[in-house]
């Protein structure tokens, strides 16, 4: 999918939303139906992945990640915090946890 445009005019901080800069967004996606190709099939999609990227802008929608380690890579350092600081004021219990979570900041954080 082709990106820039209003998604770009918005300052990469100002939002989670991460990677803004970037002209596509992109998913490599390989599927098969025999666990004999798993091997070979996973081995292509990573050399798919390696020759599409771009390593001056990565990032992860992360709807389309299970993992939340990869979904913290995402956001980045700072927006991560800045997220987990939110969710320990409105989700301390973690109670919206069966999606994309964000584990709760550690301590509360008043508003």
């Amino acid at each position: 999918m082709q990106l820039g445009g209003a998604v770009a005019d918005v300052s990469e901080d100002a939002t989670a939303y991460s990677g803004r800069q970037a002209a596509y967004y992109w998913i490599v996606e390989p599927v098969w139906d025999d666990p004999v190709d798993d091997e070979r099939c996973i081995a292509w999609g990573r050399a798919a992945a390696a020759r599409l990227s771009d390593p001056t802008i990565q990032a992860n929608y992360v709807n389309e990640q299970g993992d939340t380690a990869i979904a913290a890579g995402a956001y980045g350092a700072l927006k991560y915090e800045r997220l987990a600081r939110l969710k320990a004021r409105c989700d301390p219990a973690n109670l919206f946890r069966l999606n994309q979570n964000i584990a709760p900041f550690p301590r509360p954080v008043s508003a």
